[in-house]
């Protein structure tokens, strides 16, 4: 009798670990394609540098009266949360069997790469800012249900914290979502600086 009450505690310790790294496992799986996505991302924009905006090294280009004109990224996405996720996302000149300008095959290349993103994250979207002199910011946002906190003795979805210029640096300043991007409650933002 006390084994077989030994052996019931062990199997619901059992049961109890299991549903912890079935919660545990979405997130790191999500962490895990981030790294995927972000290398994909950064190998785009190489292979089309002059899309990306002026580096260091660009020539300034200046207007008849003598102003810098500065051509910014054409790899951005300013798209809020709610506009992302009601997004076609449909490839209008598929520049892998056709020739393309810079322009043409920046926009061949969010497309399908924001596809990817909706494809390897749950409800993912992304952020993108910035160019390739300054740098870029790239933010992926997913829907995590597990990130929750209880109110009032009820577990409810948690909103993640909204970037501030006074966010220190570390993991606070890596997993705020930009408040333009109007993140809901349950969503969890991975953020990266990156000078291709």
């Amino acid at each position: 009798m006390v084994a077989v009450l030994l052996l019931s505690i062990g199997l619901l310790g059992i049961a109890g670990l299991q549903a912890a790294t079935a919660k545990y496992k979405i997130n790191t799986w999500a962490r895990s394609a981030s790294a995927t996505l972000l290398s994909e991302f950064v190998e785009k924009v190489r292979v089309n540098p002059g899309a990306a905006g002026p580096g260091f090294i660009d020539k300034i280009l200046v207007d008849s009266e003598g102003a810098s004109i500065v051509l910014p990224s054409k790899y951005r996405i300013t798209d809020n949360w709610a506009t992302q996720q009601s997004a076609a996302l449909t490839v209008s000149k598929n520049c892998e069997t056709s020739s393309c300008t810079e322009q043409e095959r920046s926009d061949y290349d969010m497309v399908t790469w924001r596809q990817r993103v909706r494809t390897l994250l749950p409800q993912g979207a992304a952020m993108v800012s910035g160019d390739k002199g300054n740098g870029i910011d790239l933010t992926l946002m997913w829907m995590d249900k597990e990130q929750t906190k209880e109110e009032s003795g009820v577990r409810a979805l948690k909103k993640a914290p909204v970037c501030a210029a006074d966010t220190p640096v570390g993991m606070a300043q890596q997993s705020c979502c930009p408040s333009a991007a109007n993140a809901p409650e349950g969503v969890r933002c991975a953020r990266f600086f990156l000078t291709p």
